[in-house]
């Protein structure tokens, strides 16, 4: 049963028969992080996922799911593939040309760092495997460059995050903030999810404070700005937190990157979510398999595995790691033991009862 369970993958929601009727609108009651940005006409989601990769939604959903939650511009960024974006943006230029902007792009994503390449039809393959080299990563950064595409790093605080048991960071020695500028990424995600990267927001604006005095004086910088980033980071719809905004001369995507490339942006953060309601149903795979696999569930309180970090390169980061609770197991046995003597002694003791009461009929009826 434990097995099965393990080895099943039974999805509990039937997301694709998700529809998304609904909208939200940030602007009422959101300001910039920078309050002196002014007005903007762009709202872009800079991170998400769709069924081409490990996202819940197609493509299609994706793009009726980014309108509905405020968002104006996406950018597709499934693990290892552009095709979940191109797909994405064949779409909405076909269904919603008036609507939203999508850009492709791929997450680069491996046991050391997640990446995401924006704006790039190719998926970038050179330099990503389980745990790539320094070198491999500068390779892949610059192959995005020769592509006319943009690296942002990802989800720094997520990469750092120690997994539990494990003792061990979730992505394995992870570059630092520094060695990746050197490298020459063009931003960071600051904000994936509802978690705020403070830390790298401070690192990212000091450099460009930086960068720009350096420009005021010479007209020139040795270093450009960096790019300061949102994502939704969607897999399963959810709530939104963050809306990356920017001013954009047309509503192309052109428009859209050059905004991007030059680090014109700011963004809107709400810690608490918008709150959207979405709810998918049950799908009838789980609910035609949930006893079994609730009864499963039971068994699996004999012991604890803790996950490690899937590669997306088919293999895992770390080693799991499980721990066997040797008391519920035993006293699971004891009480299993119990039970069958209970049922045992139960068994004989009507056993006797009926054995004695059918010789006192038998009595009864030769003494009549």
């Amino acid at each position: 049963m434990i097995p099965l369970n393990n080895a099943v993958d039974i999805e509990t929601y039937n997301f694709g028969a998700m529809s998304f009727d609904w909208s939200t609108n940030p602007r009422t009651h959101l300001i910039p992080f920078d309050p002196t940005f002014g007005d903007y006409n762009i709202l872009l989601d800079g991170h998400a996922h769709t069924t081409v990769s490990d996202g819940r939604l197609t493509p299609e959903q994706l793009v009726e799911y980014s309108i509905a939650q405020g968002f104006n511009a996406v950018i597709v960024t499934d693990h290892n593939t552009v095709r979940g974006g191109l797909r994405a943006e064949r779409y909405a230029t076909r269904r919603y040309p008036d609507k939203i902007v999508v850009i492709p792009g791929m997450e680069y994503s491996n046991c050391r760092i997640h990446m995401n390449f924006i704006n790039i039809n190719t998926t970038v393959s050179v330099g990503n495997k389980e745990f790539p080299t320094d070198e491999d990563m500068q390779r892949a950064i610059d192959r995005v460059h020769e592509l006319g595409g943009l690296v942002i790093v990802n989800h720094i605080p997520w990469s750092n995050h120690s997994l539990e048991r494990l003792n061990t960071p979730r992505l394995v020695n992870h570059p630092s903030v520094e060695s990746l500028i050197s490298w020459g990424v063009d931003g960071f995600e600051i904000v994936n999810q509802a978690t705020f990267d403070l830390p790298t927001y401070q690192r990212l604006l000091a450099h460009n404070v930086m960068s720009l005095q350096q420009s005021n004086l010479t007209g020139s910088a040795d270093k450009p700005p960096l790019i300061i980033m949102t994502g939704s980071d969607v897999h399963t719809p959810n709530t939104a937190f963050a809306w990356t905004v920017l001013r954009a001369k047309e509503f192309t995507k052109e428009s859209v990157m050059d905004e991007v490339r030059n680090a014109r942006t700011s963004f809107l953060f709400d810690p608490t979510g918008n709150r959207a309601e979405i709810m998918p149903g049950y799908s009838q795979k789980y609910l035609a398999l949930s006893p079994l696999s609730e009864l499963a569930e039971y068994f699996g309180s004999f012991y604890d595995r803790y996950h490690a970090q899937y590669s997306f390169h088919g293999t895992r980061c770390q080693h799991d790691v499980v721990d066997f609770h040797g008391r519920s197991i035993g006293f699971f046995v004891l009480y299993l033991v119990t039970g069958v003597l209970l049922f045992e002694a139960i068994y004989q003791t009507i056993g006797l009862v009926t054995r004695f009461a059918k010789r006192r009929l038998r009595r009864s009826v030769h003494v009549e």
